[in-house]
């Protein structure tokens, strides 16, 4: 790297201009590719660049080439292709099963058209043109066969010379000797001398052999092949010996030459021998041997059996799934290239869960995906080496027909061509390319064409795949597809593959040498495109000279022929406010083939998929890093904070002062972060001298959306022993503190690692304690502090609200006093509508209450606002903050504070929390509010003893049945307030029926802190009360003293004869009304008593009776 700069330190980065020299590529043709590399870094990259280019390799879809049946004749169930030895002459073979054949009485016989590869001409070959056979039973000539519907072109195969061809009716019927016994026993016929002979083979046709337990279901031609040397048929027969099936060996021109298989045992029953089979060399002795399928053998998981040219068993290869149909098709060809024959194996209702070498996320659980299962042969002949290919869509039945198609990409490799009839999101067919490697088969398709690709009437695309003739004569072998469902097929013809190589080599001075080779005789245009430092995107540390913006430099249609070089000259410098000085500065250079100027038909060439495209090398820039040119440094910060703690409300700002230090070798992009909740507002950062300069980014919200991240850029690099001081200032005024505290999270780092035991000092961990205080004030006013009635103003006919009485109002006001936002308050107000003992109005509610400020509040009995249904007349009234105002000027002195350690507000706490459990939604169940209320006695009788020395008697919701609003407050700041105001009339009936003199009538606010915005334990949420009064008596000056109730009368009355009742009845008990007394008129003459204890000392006998008795009562 020769650098011109502007300054000859060391330390400095400034632009550095680079030559390129030569810029040269060299093409050669060669029979094998070489790449040479002189870098590693790159490895990765170009396996992303090889796993994109895999898809939609060299078959070509632009000149594909479709033939079409008639209609509903199946045409392209079966397909071959063949190219005559002699004259060179290629064409297609297309079997039509269901088409008219043109023999005589033959309907649907079936028939092979031979097509053209450069137009869409098919002409129908006639194999047979003769009609049903005939012959005499006795005297009459009857029909002894049955050509119709016998399926002719279900089985088309060509020899590998492409001299002879094979066609096969498996449903073929023959009417044995009787005449009435009618059998499938299938045929077949062969075409040779470029198709101007033919003759059939019916190896099952035999007299002898009718039943199906012999041959007469054999269904022969069902498959079919020919040996390479051409002179032996294979024929399948499925159907044979109760349809174990059996294959059927012809030799060609000799038909009393003829093998078959023999019956086996009961447990070969329904196994289907000779499905499918192919050829080729399964003992290394160049002979021709043939491997037929069983798809339904080794009790139904599959088989297939390898015979040698005389049917001698060679080999059993075993399915691996019931009912996956292992043996279906077949493909035989040298996928490794060790000169061994391999065999791909067709299992079409292949289960994807069973299969447990592959990706289960793409199998598991589908039905008939199919699978291919590739056996290599190895050197003592023996198949145990596999590869399982499997399908990746459900019902695709992938491997329902496998060809072994020559090598496609012209790596000396033999590729495989898989049909999937039912593949693809419409289920309309698909053929997948696999290419063929030294250590087997690729597992990973090059290539995979759908039918919508063709056309998207195409169906059952991918029915009968073939292979591995070059049509056009380009040195690749094309590929044919049927699509009988759509009586269609269709040739792909395989685009010739330019393979290059190349290197890039860096010299002193920077020389970019790129070197291609590719081995096609032809001359090439290339686009080469060459890009600076292409990892960093638009942020590339260096540009061309001839233009400060461009990074790439695009040469289109660059020819390259043999033995020719190409040369291009260049300047490209690199800029001096690079960040990454770490890593390498990469030259890249990718090259294609131009696809432009081909004629729309004409086949293009394509760029070898598993050779790169691309050569790139590197630069790396000096630092100071010592002999091995790595740096590692360490990075140690401390933090701390500006203090202890945050107070909500009152100090929302705080500082982070953070120092970092590097230790040991230079720090490139050495950066620091800082994470921090959403809310907490950053305000900037100030460096603190002395210091390195520093950049800071705005802060950026993480995808958790709860916290953002700011980095900041301390150094590129921060040298050894270099030390970064600043600060970085917040503010919590807008941050939702619903956690434990503030949480900062701080970390340093840069682009080249420290090692592990350096970094314990990398990371710091911050926690900001918040506090909370909040406070707040209820103070409540009345309107009309008192009212004086009279006795005479009593009237039972109201119409108006104002004939009730005069207007009471009462007002609060709840203001917060800070420093802190309360999140959530809530409100309670009462208010004595009713007195409780005989539901008499009291406070007569004419409206709902007034709010002001964030409050809303909610009535629990909607019915007691103007329950009596009175007209209400709109009346003038202030507005409740004016009213508010003036009642808090004349009032000033006699408003109470009452502070949360009171008695009285504890009594009250206890009283809101039994509230809170016990009463809820009560209703009008004025009984248990006055039991709750109770609670709060004390709190009232202590307003009333405040309020005068007099003695009044209070009304108030101890004793009434209140209405109830619950309010709430909701992000309550300092110094906000709220106003609530009742509007009432006071019922004077009442008053004058229960006889209330100096009474007050008063109402109740209880407000409770239910959510801070930061919650801890040890905070106790405050609560307020307050109480407004209304004094009322009546008019007479005279201090009345208060009369005995007329209740109390009449219940002292109903006692006082009770107890003369129960006296009475006591005494007639003891017989008191019943004493014995003498005659009446009859003088009583008896001695004189003794003196006694009593002290009666004298009785005189003139006293009588009558006269003692009443002396007895008088003296009672």
């Amino acid at each position: 790297l020769d650098r011109q700069t502007a300054s000859s330190s060391s330390s400095s980065y400034s632009k550095s201009v680079i030559k390129i020299i030569r810029v040269h590529q060299s093409v050669q043709r060669m029979a094998t590719m070489f790449l040479y590399w002189n870098w590693q870094p790159m490895t990765c990259l170009l396996v992303i660049l090889l796993a994109t280019l895999t898809d939609g390799f060299n078959l070509d879809l632009r000149t594909k080439l479709i033939h079409r049946g008639d209609r509903k004749s199946m045409f392209g169930y079966d397909v071959a292709m063949f190219k005559n030895s002699a004259n060179g002459h290629a064409g297609l073979l297309i079997g039509a099963p269901k088409a008219e054949s043109g023999q005589p009485g033959v309907r649907r016989g079936g028939a092979v058209f031979r097509c053209e590869t450069k137009d869409q001409r098919c002409t129908k070959i006639f194999f047979d043109t003769a009609g049903h056979a005939r012959a005499l039973n006795g005297s009459v000539l009857l029909q002894i066969d049955s050509k119709s519907d016998q399926w002719f072109g279900a089985t088309v195969v060509s020899s590998k010379k492409g001299d002879s061809v094979l066609a096969c009716a498996p449903r073929y019927t023959y009417f044995y000797s009787t005449f009435d016994r009618k059998e499938p026993v299938g045929t077949c016929y062969l075409a040779q001398d470029n198709f101007s002979s033919f003759r059939e083979y019916a190896p099952c046709r035999i007299e002898t052999r009718w039943g199906y337990h012999r041959l007469g279901s054999c269904m022969a031609g069902f498959s079919a092949a020919i040996s390479d040397q051409e002179n032996k048929l294979y024929i399948g027969a499925p159907g044979a010996w109760y349809w174990q099936g059996s294959l059927v060996m012809q030799e060609i021109g000799r038909d009393d030459m003829v093998k078959r298989t023999s019956e086996g045992p009961a447990y070969l029953d329904d196994t289907y021998m000779g499905y499918s089979m192919a050829v080729g060399d399964f003992k290394g002795n160049s002979d021709n041997h043939v491997a037929v399928g069983v798809p339904k053998g080794n009790f139904l998981t599959g088989m297939v059996v390898l015979f040698d040219s005389n049917l001698k068993v060679l080999q059993n290869i075993t399915g691996h799934q019931v009912g996956s149909y292992f043996g279906a098709a077949l493909a035989v060809g040298d996928f490794n290239d060790d000169g061994l024959d391999d065999i791909a194996i067709g299992a079409p209702l292949f289960i994807g869960m069973e299969n447990k070498q592959l990706d289960k996320s793409q199998t598991e659980g589908k039905y008939e995906v199919g699978a291919v299962y590739v056996y290599f042969q190895d050197r003592q002949h023996h198949f145990v080496k596999y590869t399982t290919l499997v399908g990746l869509k459900e019902w695709s039945r992938f491997g329902h027909d496998v060809a072994a198609v020559g090598d496609l990409n012209g790596d000396s490799f033999d590729d495989i061509v898989i049909g999937a009839p039912y593949d693809g999101e419409d289920r309309k067919g698909a053929v997948y390319v696999y290419h063929g490697m030294k250590d087997g088969i690729k597992e990973k398709f090059s290539q995979v064409i759908y039918a919508r690709d063709i056309d998207p009437s195409l169906r059952t695309f991918g029915w009968s795949v073939t292979g591995g003739v070059d049509i056009d004569n380009n040195d690749y072998p094309d590929v044919l597809v049927g699509a009988y469902s759509s009586d269609r097929s269709v040739l792909f013809r395989t685009r010739p593959v330019v393979s290059v190589s190349g290197f890039v080599k860096i010299l002193l001075i920077w020389k970019i040498s790129f070197v291609g080779f590719f081995e096609q005789k032809m001359l090439h245009d290339f686009r080469i495109i060459v890009s600076l430092d292409p990892k960093k995107g638009i942020s590339s540390r260096a540009r061309f000279l001839e233009s400060h913006s461009v990074t790439q430099l695009t040469l289109d249609s660059v020819p390259i022929r043999k033995g020719e070089r190409w040369c291009e000259r260049r300047y490209v410098y690199v800029l001096d406010d690079i960040r990454d000085k770490l890593s390498p500065i990469t030259v890249q250079v990718n090259y294609s083939i131009v696809d432009e100027g081909y004629m729309e038909r004409q086949l293009r060439p394509v760029m070898d998929a598993y050779i790169p495209s691309m050569i790139s090398g590197e630069i790396n820039i000096q630092k100071d890093c010592g002999k091995d040119n790595i740096c590692i440094p360490d990075l140690q910060m401390t933090a701390k904070l500006n203090r202890e703690s945050i107070l909500i409300g009152a100090d929302d700002r705080f500082n982070v002062s953070v120092v970092i230090h590097n230790a040991l070798e230079d720090a490139f992009e050495a950066q620091f972060f800082i994470v921090a909740p959403v809310g907490l507002d950053y305000e900037g950062f100030t460096r603190q001298m002395p210091s390195r300069p520093i950049i800071c980014s705005q802060p950026k919200e993480l995808n958790n959306g709860k916290n953002y991240v700011i980095a900041c850029d301390v150094g590129n690099p921060l040298p050894k022993s270099s030390t970064v001081r600043f600060s970085m200032q917040f503010s919590t005024e807008n941050l939702d503190l619903v956690m434990g505290g503030i949480s900062l999270n701080l970390t340093t780092n840069s682009t080249n690692n420290e090692t592990e035991r350096t970094l314990v000092d990398n990371e710091v961990l911050l926690v900001i304690p918040m506090e909370v205080k909040a406070d707040f004030i209820v103070t409540g006013v009345s309107r009309n502090e008192s009212y004086h009635y009279d006795f005479n103003d009593r009237r039972d006919d109201f119409v108006f609200d104002s004939d009730a009485g005069p207007v009471v109002s009462h007002i609060y006001e709840i203001r917060n006093l800070g420093p802190s936002t309360l999140s959530e308050m809530s409100v309670d107000v009462y208010w004595p509508s009713y007195f409780v003992d005989n539901a008499k109005p009291l406070l007569y509610l004419i409206d709902d209450i007034e709010t002001e400020g964030k409050i809303t509040c909610e009535l629990l009995q909607k019915g007691h606002i103007n329950s009596e249904g009175l007209i209400i007349v709109p009346r003038p009234e202030d507005a409740i903050e004016r009213v508010f105002r003036v009642k808090r000027q004349e009032k000033a002195n006699s408003r109470q504070r009452y502070e949360e350690k009171s008695d009285v507000l504890k009594a009250l706490r206890n009283a809101m929390a039994l509230m809170k459990q016990s009463l809820g939604d009560f209703g009008n169940a004025f009984g248990q509010m006055r039991n709750v209320l109770q609670r709060v006695r004390l709190v009232i009788d202590c307003r009333l003893k405040i309020a005068s020395k007099r003695t009044f008697y209070g009304i108030n919701c101890m004793e009434m049945a209140c209405s109830q609003w619950q309010c709430k407050i909701k992000d309550f700041k300092k110094d906000e307030r709220v106003l609530l105001k009742v509007d009432s009339r006071l019922w004077l009936n009442t008053l004058i029926d229960e006889v209330f003199y100096d009474a007050m009538i008063s109402s109740l606010v209880i407000a409770e802190v239910t959510k801070l915005p930061y919650r801890h334990p040890t905070i106790e949420l405050p609560l307020r009360y307050a109480v407004a009064s209304t004094i009322v008596n009546p008019k007479d000056p005279t201090r009345v003293s208060r009369g005995v109730p007329t209740w109390l009368i009449f219940v002292a009355i109903l006692a006082g004869l009770t107890s003369l009742i129960l006296l009475i009845m006591l005494l007639w008990k003891f017989g008191f009304f019943k004493r014995k007394r003498p005659p009446r008129g009859q003088a009583l003459l008896s001695k004189p008593p003794e003196p006694e204890y009593y002290g009666y000392s004298s009785y005189s006998s003139a006293q009588t009776p009558d006269v003692l008795f009443s002396k007895y009562l008088s003296s009672l």
